[in-house]
């Protein structure tokens, strides 16, 4: 296979441009110096890859044929949205149909390292978002604002909609413009630029209230520990944390917002 160290794939970004990037690389015969999404700009020669859902799947069957464990670290590391991830997916996803199932412990090696890092960053931070984030009631709906590193709404939907199952609820992606929806027993992500909520309830007020109140009086001034407070809790999780912010929902500042159309295909690659 010839190594293209002066050619340049872009797709749209999502796991279907980007496996559809593997499927013509081997198909062409050859190996892209990098992958770029279709916004990004670069001096040497470009290729640029349309989604095709049926090279897709073929792409992503022959991974779960090697180990289903490797698809579920190609979707998370995906999930990261880490500067660079596209090309290191696709280089894992080489390295998987060069040495199989067994490439999954070669943590020695920096592409299969590197992976391992995102997946484990990934699942980290769903695992905090489902111990740090806060639901609010508006108009009988519970509402969630949050600001993960990486795009976790997948990783939540099971966990959440499980506990909730009679319940409306939406949860509010606002660094990378997603949300899910949630009514009884259908749920979906979908891209939002921003949400609009109306005025809090006098209940809800109460409740928000109470409950700042009753986290200020069970606190030990002469045992204030800010060092280990932000240990056991991030601080940029605070403005999202009711008990920690006067408002729910605040402005973002940036967003590292997914391709359009993206959102709604996330679910597909994760189990």
């Amino acid at each position: 296979m010839l190594d293209r160290g002066d050619l340049i794939y872009r797709c749209d970004g999502g796991m279907t441009g980007l496996l559809c990037c593997v499927f013509e690389s081997y198909t062409r015969k050859e190996i892209p110096a990098d992958i770029l999404g279709m916004e990004e700009l670069t001096l040497f020669p470009v290729r640029d890859i349309l989604p095709d859902e049926a090279h897709a799947l073929r792409v992503w069957k022959s991974v779960g044929k090697i180990s289903r464990q490797a698809q579920r670290w190609v979707a998370l590391a995906w999930l990261s949205c880490e500067d660079g991830r596209l090309y290191a997916i696709y280089r894992f996803i080489r390295l998987l149909y060069t040495f199989g199932s067994k490439t999954l412990s070669m943590l020695a090696d920096d592409t299969v390292n590197r992976i391992y890092r995102m997946v484990r960053a990934v699942e980290n931070e769903a695992h905090h978002m489902k111990e740090f984030l806060r639901f609010a009631e508006y108009e009988k709906v519970l509402v969630s604002v949050i600001s993960p590193k990486g795009a976790v709404l997948p990783l939540l939907q099971h966990h959440f909609t499980d506990r909730f199952p009679e319940e409306a609820f939406v949860i509010f992606d606002r660094t990378h413009g997603m949300a899910l929806f949630y009514r009884p027993y259908q749920a979906y992500i979908q891209t939002v630029e921003s949400l609009q909520l109306p005025p809090a309830g006098a209940q809800e007020q109460e409740m928000q209230a109470l409950w700042k109140r009753y986290y200020e009086k069970i606190a030990i001034a002469g045992r204030f520990n800010p060092k280990c407070r932000m240990g056991h809790c991030p601080k940029r999780f605070w403005p999202d944390m009711t008990e920690l912010a006067p408002e729910l929902l605040k402005e973002s500042p940036s967003r590292q917002g997914l391709p359009a159309g993206i959102a709604g295909t996330l679910p597909t690659y994760i189990e």
